[in-house]
């Protein structure tokens, strides 16, 4: 039977087959890599109290992943553009893998905190490698808009059984089995990757901008150790001043370099278009509030209320499924309401739901839920549109690069969210009134943003 008899009678087509079971490939990957910066949330506690660590211990046990994520994936975007994608999506998948055994069989929070950032190493390698395959396996911008809602969808699935499994994982397993599940996935995703994912050729070769990933990195570790150490050592400290000197130096340093380079780490190229900007600050803003968010509730739940892991996951369930839902919705939408009008709607939604946050007290509220479901529904309606904005506004040859500037800055925007939760539950009495305020502002003004300057198309 002819490909066409087959699309006649309502079937799919070998292509078509090929194609979505490629898109599962890539959806395992990205499952994973958003699972882990979710589901170690719900285990925060038995890992505290198991390693005998502090809140800026396991602070930085969270935030570990977020640093070498955040950190090197401009270099990934790179070595993308430059090896092939597929080789790449391929060695971070393993490199990931292998941190997540280690994790599972960590003794100490050093060790936790070291392999953590393998972790983030693997991930920053697969994330922009997947970006980069999609235009080249959905060449029609409209198909791809789709499959990037499904996409998105995936990738809330994995913020989404963040809480809950892992309240299940660890009150029935323990906190290392967090780890270890990803292990499973990771290898059936690799074994598919080689027989599915499509052989791509490196592009144009581009020098390694070797001085502003050193001082990229510099930059956020220094201001991830000033933040998140900032409540216990203070500011008479002269770590904590250091500490501020060298993020400061470095983010300085780092601007001048890449204006300067030959192959820079962020092309400043990009940068240029409008709606590519304003995608991005969207991106590393939401990021902020919603992670931050999500951390805050975490702490607030199982310290503060005293619920357990199982509890705190299910106090977080409607977060997860409408997530999921709007992003299914939201691929779905994208070609009735276009980005501008979509993303507006999503921010003045998630903004309602962080106002209706300031409500939670000993329990979780019907007036609570209502709030969940517009903060997560919200976001899920901004994301597509604007990660569809970020691949179509950049140049195809440079899709890598563009696609890892996106996600660096969400990544920023998730490691800056956590250590400033921290920070702020170190100071305040009721520090998550104060982030639930201003997050909601945060939305409002993305909004007005969007709807100032985001171009139409």
């Amino acid at each position: 039977m002819t490909e066409a008899r087959v699309i006649a009678n309502g079937g799919e087509t070998p292509a078509q087959r090929r194609q979505f079971a490629v898109l599962l490939v890539l959806c395992a990957g990205m499952f994973m890599a958003i699972l882990d910066v979710n589901v170690i949330n719900i285990a925060i506690a038995s890992i505290q109290s198991e390693l005998r660590t502090t809140v800026a211990g396991i602070t930085w046990a969270v935030d570990a992943y977020n640093l070498t994520l955040t950190g090197l994936m401009l270099s990934a975007g790179a070595l993308a553009d430059r090896h092939g994608a597929r080789r790449i999506w391929m060695l971070g998948l393993l490199l990931f893998i292998g941190a997540s055994l280690g994790c599972g069989l960590a003794h100490s929070i050093g060790q936790l905190i070291m392999l953590r950032l393998i972790q983030g190493m693997g991930a920053a390698l697969f994330i922009p490698a997947s970006f980069a395959l999609m235009p080249l396996i959905w060449p029609d911008n409209a198909l791809r808009q789709r499959n990037i809602g499904l996409f998105g969808a995936v990738v809330s699935l994995a913020a989404a059984a963040g809480p809950i499994l892992g309240g299940f994982l660890v009150n029935f397993f323990g906190w290392r089995s967090v780890f270890l599940i990803n292990i499973p996935i990771g290898l059936c995703g690799l074994l598919a990757a080689f027989r599915l994912l499509p052989r791509v050729h490196g592009g144009r070769e581009r020098d390694f901008d070797m001085a502003g990933q050193v001082l990229g990195i510099t930059t956020l570790t220094a201001l991830s150790y000033l933040l998140i150490e900032l409540p216990a050592l203070g500011w008479a400290s002269s770590l904590i001043r250091l500490a501020a000197g060298i993020s400061l130096a470095g983010a300085a340093g780092f601007i001048m370099v890449e204006r300067r380079a030959v192959s820079p780490l962020v092309p400043q190229s990009l940068f240029q278009d409008a709606g590519f900007t304003i995608a991005n600050l969207t991106g590393m803003m939401i990021n902020v509030c919603y992670f931050g968010g999500i951390y805050a509730m975490s702490l607030e739940l199982q310290h503060h209320l005293h619920f357990s892991p199982l509890r705190t996951g299910m106090a977080l369930l409607p977060l997860a499924l409408c997530l999921m839902a709007g992003n299914i919705l939201s691929g779905r939408l994208m070609a009735h309401w276009g980005v501008k009008k979509q993303m507006i709607t999503g921010l003045a939604l998630s903004a309602c739901g962080y106002l209706g946050m300031l409500f939670l007290a000993d329990h979780i509220t019907p007036l609570v839920i209502i709030a969940m479901a517009l903060l997560a529904g919200g976001a899920a309606f901004v994301v597509p549109p604007m990660t569809s904005t970020v691949l179509h506004r950049a140049p195809l040859a440079m899709v890598a690069s563009a696609s890892a500037v996106h996600t660096t800055l969400r990544q920023l925007g998730s490691l800056m969210g956590i250590a400033l939760t921290g920070l702020v539950f170190s100071l305040l009495v009721s520090p998550l009134a104060m982030l639930m305020l201003v997050s909601a502002l945060v939305h409002l003004l993305l909004a007005l943003v969007v709807w100032r300057w985001l171009p139409e198309k």
